[in-house]
Order: structure tokens, then sequence, then C-alpha cells
């Protein structure tokens, strides 16, 4: 395989559908762009992740093309981490996707981890036509998750006050607006594009009960990976080489 140092990468600016400017890198696995991934990073990450940086390392040998962004809150992108909203982040990845259609790219596959796979999903249910496959990695499919420890008091407060505490940092009411309106899996139900799912047994942040979920929900063909004794970040020994063979093997499969 080449060295995926040899494959030219642009640094690009374009506009999300909701207007912020996003950062991100286009990775070119040819003079045309041909199949191409856009990846879509989790909640706290960027588009430097070590799941990002490995899955441009693998499939550039391949011929295949990457996009690469961060999303409106973090890295290089505007906007402010607390105005973050599941609905914002699709307008992120729609206009990751308006952007990529100036390169004419052959087809398209969005790859997305933990809330990045459901931006994924949603995203991809907005614009089927754009999308020739999806793949997620530890994906959230119930947005309750983010409210299941919160009180009835937590919540109104939360409304009343207009943010409330996250980590290091606050979310605002839009936030919570959005995980009490959407519904992954009944978008999931309108895709009938190949669906690869991969979540770690051990994934005490997204339980892997959501990739089952969500793959009740698939209304085409869908494949379900599961890797024993392996956590959110794919982070123990041999676990990000196994999920990566396991892309590679049904990026393959769906490029026929």
């Amino acid at each position: 395989m080449e060295d995926p140092a040899l494959f030219p990468t642009e640094r690009i600016e374009f506009a999300s559908r909701r207007g912020n400017l996003l950062v991100g890198d286009l990775h070119r696995g040819g003079r045309e762009l041909g199949p191409t991934l856009v990846l879509c990073h989790g909640m706290e990450s960027t588009r430097h992740g070590t799941k990002q940086q490995a899955i441009v390392e693998r499939v550039l040998p391949m011929g295949i093309s990457v996009l690469r962004f961060d999303f409106s809150y973090v890295g290089e992108s505007e906007g402010r981490f607390e105005d973050l909203t599941i609905t914002g982040e699709v307008d992120d990845a729609l206009g990751a996707l308006d952007f990529l259609q100036e390169f004419a790219p052959s087809r398209v596959i969005l790859v997305g981890s933990s809330l990045g796979g459901a931006v994924a999903l949603l995203a991809a249910a907005r614009t089927p036509e754009r999308v020739h496959a999806v793949a997620t990695i530890a994906a959230v499919a119930d947005t309750a998750l983010f409210t299941k420890t919160l009180t009835a008091e937590d919540i109104d407060a939360w409304r009343r006050t207009g943010r409330r505490r996250w980590h290091d940092g606050y979310l605002n009411v839009g936030f919570l607006d959005d995980v009490q309106r959407i519904d992954i899996p009944l978008a999931v139900t309108t895709l009938h594009q190949p669906l690869l799912l991969m979540h770690g047994e051990a994934d005490t942040v997204v339980p892997p009960a959501h990739a089952s979920i969500l793959a009740a929900a698939a209304a085409g063909d869908v494949t379900l990976a599961m890797f024993p004794g392996v956590g959110h970040r794919f982070e123990e020994p041999g676990a990000l080489d196994g999920l990566l063979a396991h892309m590679e093997s049904w990026v393959q499969r769906v490029l026929r």
C-alpha cells in the first residue's frame, strides 16, 4: 500500500447550512475525487481525533477520498460549545455534503462516531440522494441518553435558566429541545442505503443496546458488528485495528 502522506491534502473552509464557517481537510485518494467518506466526529472530539486519523490512513491507499471537518462548536470552526444542538450538527453535515458536490464525488459514504453517528444517520435521511451508504461507530440511537440521570426538577431548571452545566462548559436549552424532539430510529426507517453499525460490547458511554435499536429500525441492508470487551473509544489493544478491518471490508463491498 502507498504511504497516505503521499496523497494531497487541502485545508478547506465551507459554510454550514446554518451559516457558520466550518474548517476541515479534504484528502484526495486520486486525481479525481471518486468515492469519498465524510467523517462526523463525536460530541467533544474534533476532526483530529484518533479514529478519524486512522480512517484516513486506512482508506486513502484504497483510492478513497476523505472529507473531515470540525463541527461548529469545536476545533477551528465557528461557534460556541454551549450553542451545540443536534439539529445544528445535522446542518453542518449537510453543509459538508453541499460543499462536496463541487468536486463531483462518484459516491459518498457518511461515517459518524457517537453523537456524530446519530448526526450521520439524520443527515442521510434528509438528503438520501447524495448518500450511498452510512457507517457508524458507537452511535447514539436514543437521545434520552442525555437526560436519563436528570430529575424533572433538573429539566425544569434547565428550561428556566436557559442552560445547564456540561463538563467544563454549558449547554443551552436548544440542546434539550432536540433531545426531547428528535427520533433517530424513526429517521433510520427511511434509509434504504447500506448501513454498517459498529459498537463495543463493553461501551459504558453509549450502551451497546443502541446498536440493536438502530439495526431493528433499518429499512435496507444492515450489518451489525459488535466487538467483545471493547469500550466507547476503541482504545483496547487491537480494537481500533479490528474496527478498521471490518469497515474496510464493508466499504469494499458496498462500493462494488
